[in-house]
């Protein structure tokens, strides 16, 4: 109860503590961190909110407060409306260490040690030519204040736009890449802090992983040189908080597209591993529902049945 109650403080003090340092599971086999999903989150916008404004207070990902709210219109959505503030998130399925990106909600997990989850919204390659790459590889170097030097191909692009880059950006909170940054094992990708805080939960960069600057500011100290860095392409999660089965859905990548039935057949696969190889029976409206909403928010899907204790009778003591 103190962690949910510390929890909840935490996400409304959002300008106090940018980062989401949350218990991990408590449980063998769950995979939820966060509020429970029962326990929803919600804001009033104020007269000169956006859904975006709300997001970078929040720290949120731009597209993810778009999904958790459909009907909420992203530029104007009025004084008083509720907007719903995603405060719970499913692990991805990927080892437990090190820090694990998952592509398709712009996410990073960071496992701090065996009590807790460190997360972070992110901004991602754009879906051209300048993807983020998948797989797995480690933090090779960490630069504070550093420089950036455009390389040609950037500089080309930039000027075929009517933009002239600079040949060299000095540290300094003008450089594009921040204060902050750290090289990965695949060269020429980083994850560093932006002064473009509204591409955070977008594709806008040229395949390098961007924070606010107020997150990576916590997280920089944190990682070590050699953590392992897990790039992961999930755009369905699933699995358990206490007795409950949650789903977690975000739209696919532009680049892997997946008609319905793969989804469902991706989703069906999921369930199986997650129920211990053995497919629970589920409501085919529930499934579908979940599976075709693209929201970011855990979704029951499925509960254990209660187990009754078997009824022990007394037997009759012998006559005399």
């Amino acid at each position: 109860m103190k962690t949910r109650l510390l929890f909840s403080l935490l996400l409304t003090a959002s300008t106090a503590a940018s980062a989401l340092t949350l218990p991990a599971p408590d449980r063998p086999g769950d995979s939820l961190i966060g509020n429970p999903p029962h326990e929803v989150k919600y804001v009033a916008a104020k007269h000169e909110d956006t859904l975006i404004d709300i997001a970078v207070n929040f720290r949120l990902g731009q597209d993810h407060i778009v999904l958790a709210n459909p009907y909420v219109d992203r530029w104007l959505p009025r004084e008083g409306t509720q907007v719903r503030i995603p405060s719970s998130f499913l692990l991805p399925n990927a080892p437990r260490e090190g820090i694990v990106v998952n592509l398709p909600e712009m996410r990073i997990y960071y496992y701090a040690d065996a009590g807790r989850v460190v997360t972070y919204a992110i901004g991602i390659g754009r879906e051209d030519n300048w993807k983020t790459p998948l797989g797995k590889t480690k933090i090779t170097g960490k630069t504070d204040k550093p420089s950036w030097t455009p390389p040609p191909s950037i500089i080309a692009e930039h000027l075929a736009d009517g933009d002239v880059l600079d040949p060299y950006y000095p540290p300094g909170p003008n450089n594009p890449l921040g204060l902050y940054a750290f090289k990965l094992g695949i060269p020429g990708y980083l994850i560093h802090s932006t002064n473009v805080v509204n591409g955070i939960g977008m594709r806008v960069s040229h395949g390098c992983m961007r924070m606010y600057p107020a997150d990576i500011e916590q997280f920089f100290p944190m990682v070590k040189v050699g953590t392992t860095v897990n790039i992961v392409n999930q755009s369905i999660k699933v699995g358990w908080y206490h007795d409950t089965l949650y789903m977690e859905v975000y739209p696919e990548l532009e680049e892997t597209p997946a008609t319905y039935e793969q989804r469902l057949h991706t989703a069906l696969n999921l369930i199986e591993q997650a129920n211990g190889g053995k497919m629970p029976v589920i409501k085919g409206s529930v499934l579908k529902a979940a599976v075709e909403k693209a929201t970011g928010i855990p979704v029951a899907i499925y509960e254990r049945p209660t187990q009754t204790p078997p009824v022990v009778q007394s037997q009759a003591a012998p006559a005399k």
